[in-house]
């Protein structure tokens, strides 16, 4: 029996969705509450910003959270509240740091308990990281960071949930131990194929810029066309492995709706056997909305193919940019680059002027040997090229 508490009491509703997907993992709940303005018999519950909210499975608890929205009207019917669990504060956080030779997990507690939220069972990874610089960037995606550049070592996806009030990293992919079937508990469901996400060439770099090879899916080439990322070789890594690990193919999505079991929520495995659409076998649930509504739960779930670990913010993915003609950009009238961003670490602390990419590719050298030529050419540090 599903039951929700505010405060010291139990509170009747009229529907809950309990919702989350595995990516900027805040689980959210909305509840919807009877409401009549105009009864002064009825009692009106007095719901507060920041009022904790607790939902229950009998026994079990599957939500706890503060009430970040309100909405209600003036007619008889309903008031509608949105409450997130304590993950929000790790994405509207921000910090700046610096670690050297640590793991995933010292970081993450050290960065959780700079903000007085506890952590319990962290995935353990025993990678060693020689180097993590952040700037203003958010706790979550710290975690996040950190996490992937151990996945280098271990090969295995996580993703961090909340525990209550406490931060959870978990090994992502993990059975939920639900199996959904055709004419059993799936009321519906659709299939889609893409190539929207496809990375099929990934050059490896030195930290000098040096070109060290690369790795490729000749197949997916020859059908759909290079997709390509770079990636700069870290220093205890093997590079061919981290470089193999960006590699993405067909993006494989299904939607089931069915009915509710609350094990099935996004970063966990499920098995399906659905013979209309052709899913038969594990799937990996991006997406979950759970609703509850006159005892009757149903589940609508996003499935992927392929378990993938959210790709977060690194050091320098944060100021990289496309390079188009019609991007702004920043120059030194000494320098031969022009930069995406004043962030750039090439820019700090210099005075730069700003332009187009076309203006810049417009300016030519004036004098020597190579007058005539185009003076500037893009920063490797800031922009994708």
């Amino acid at each position: 029996m599903i039951k929700l508490r505010w405060k010291d009491k139990w509170i009747d509703y009229v529907s809950i969705e309990w919702s989350g997907t595995d990516n900027q993992c805040s689980r959210q709940l909305t509840i919807t509450l009877p409401s009549n303005p105009y009864d002064k018999k009825f009692e009106q519950l007095s719901l507060a910003l920041g009022d904790l909210i607790y939902l229950y499975d009998d026994k079990t608890q599957l939500f706890l959270g503060t009430i970040t929205t309100r909405e209600k009207s003036a007619e008889i019917g309903t008031a509608v509240f949105t409450a997130m669990d304590f993950m929000h504060h790790l994405l509207r956080s921000s910090g700046t740091y610096k670690f050297t030779k640590t793991t995933a997990e010292k970081m993450t507690k050290k960065v959780c308990g700079d903000l007085s939220i506890e952590t319990t069972k962290l995935a353990s990874t025993k990678a060693n990281i020689p180097k993590l610089i952040f700037e203003d960037v958010s706790i979550y995606d710290m975690i996040i960071t950190a996490y992937r550049k151990a996945k280098a070592s271990t090969g295995l996806n996580y993703m961090p949930i909340m525990v209550g009030n406490k931060v959870s990293v978990i090994e992502k992919g993990m059975s939920s131990g639900v199996k959904l079937a055709q004419g059993v508990t799936i009321t519906a469901a659709e299939y889609k194929d893409s190539t929207d996400n496809m990375i099929d060439m990934v050059k490896i770099f030195s930290d000098k810029g040096s070109k060290l090879g690369e790795v490729k899916e000749k197949k997916n080439i020859a059908s759909y066309g290079v997709y390509q990322k770079v990636y700069q070789k870290e220093e205890g890594t093997d590079a061919k492995k981290a470089a193999k690990a960006m590699m993405v193919g067909i993006t494989k999505e299904a939607t089931v709706e069915s009915i509710g079991d609350v094990k099935a929520i996004s970063g966990y495995s499920i098995e399906i056997d659905d013979k209309a659409t052709g899913l038969k076998g594990t799937f990996y649930i991006s997406s979950d909305s759970h609703t509850f509504q006159d005892g009757v739960h149903t589940m609508s779930l996003e499935l992927s193919w392929k378990n993938e670990m959210e790709q977060g913010k690194d050091e320098e993915d944060d100021i990289k940019k496309d390079l188009t003609n019609g991007a702004k950009c920043w120059y030194l009238e000494s320098g031969s680059v022009y930069h995406s961003t004043t962030a750039c670490p090439s820019c700090k602390g210099k005075k730069t002027k700003k332009s187009t990419v076309s203006k810049v590719k417009k300016i030519k050298i004036t004098k020597g040997k190579n007058k005539g030529k185009r003076k500037y050419k893009p920063c490797s540090k800031c922009w994708n090229t």
